[in-house]
């Protein structure tokens, strides 16, 4: 099956192809003088939206989805974010280009076919142009500068207050958070135990494993599915940001996150960047305990 972006749109869930995203944002202001466009990293793309026959208002809340269509790139609107899953076509869509997936998704095969507008409206309140104006200003550098060597590609996804990342090659899938099973005597970073596709998979609360304090409320309504081809785990986490290229110049790490710098990449601005590669095969989470009356073996499964 192929690896997509979800998003929503207008109440509606949607997925691209994962191979043709370049980058996911928070939605900023537009230019409207220039065509409706943005300025990301030197490139003006202009910012398009789904058709449905009236003008899009944007919300400080949205994103862009900066994408490939035969034309070059264009920033999709979406609500939100939603993550990446593996969706497989089970009949064609409405719309030309598009099919379903087996639980509704509208799958955007192609783009290009799919009816866009550039019919979108600013905020009006003020407060929120200013959010959008101090975005933009963040990703008008130019990506072409020995500084700005891109390294590769991250998820980013947020615990409580504070935003964190790992490295997408790492990430098996995304999935929505499903029943968890508690299971005693295991360590306390270990939330429970989840079947995801058949397979017993151990829920990892990072600021335990990490022991961080635990600033901010956590819902927990996503799980990243990580894996190195021997180790299976999943990391529980509030929301899924979007994907994004790594870098440079970024931060060394440092103590102030309380995460160890042998489980840092690095930080950029607010985001922190973990290594997928030292979580994998950190000897903690290798856990054998046996749950003798549930009769069931708890530990990070290998591919």
């Amino acid at each position: 099956m192929t690896e997509h972006l979800r998003f929503c749109e207008h109440g509606k869930k949607y997925a691209l192809p994962l191979s043709i995203i370049r980058s996911t944002l928070k939605v900023v202001t537009i230019d409207e003088e220039s065509g409706g466009v943005i300025n990301f990293h030197g490139k003006q793309i202009p910012v398009l939206a789904l058709d449905f026959k009236e003008r899009r208002v944007i919300q400080a809340s949205d994103s862009l989805i900066i994408t490939a269509i035969k034309e070059g790139e264009i920033a999709l609107c979406a609500t939100a974010i939603e993550g990446i899953t593996a969706l497989k076509t089970t009949f064609p869509g409405e719309l030309t280009g598009t099919s379903i997936a087996e639980d509704g998704t509208i799958i955007i095969d192609d783009l290009s076919l799919v009816p866009l507008s550039r019919s979108i409206e600013p905020p009006k309140d003020r407060e929120a142009q200013a959010i959008l104006e101090r975005r933009a200003r963040s990703i008008t550098l130019p990506d072409n500068t020995d500084e700005q060597i891109t390294y590769q590609e991250i998820l980013r996804f947020s615990l409580g207050y504070v935003e964190y990342a790992v490295e997408m090659q790492y990430v098996r899938e995304v999935i929505l958070t499903g029943e968890i099973t508690p299971v005693p005597g295991i360590p306390p970073f270990i939330t429970g135990i989840s079947v995801v596709r058949g397979r017993i998979i151990s829920l990892v609360d990072l600021r335990k494993f990490f022991g961080m304090p635990e600033v901010g409320l956590t819902d927990f309504n996503r799980v990243i599915i990580l894996s190195d081809g021997r180790m299976t785990f999943g990391l529980l986490v509030d929301r899924i940001r979007g994907t994004s290229h790594l870098k440079k110049p970024f931060s060394p790490p440092t103590a102030e996150t309380g995460i160890p710098e042998s489980h840092l990449i690095g930080i950029v601005g607010d985001l922190i960047v973990i290594d997928g590669k030292a979580l994998l095969t950190d000897e903690s989470m290798l856990v054998n305990e046996q749950d003798n009356t549930a009769n069931i073996q708890i530990k990070t499964v290998p591919e």
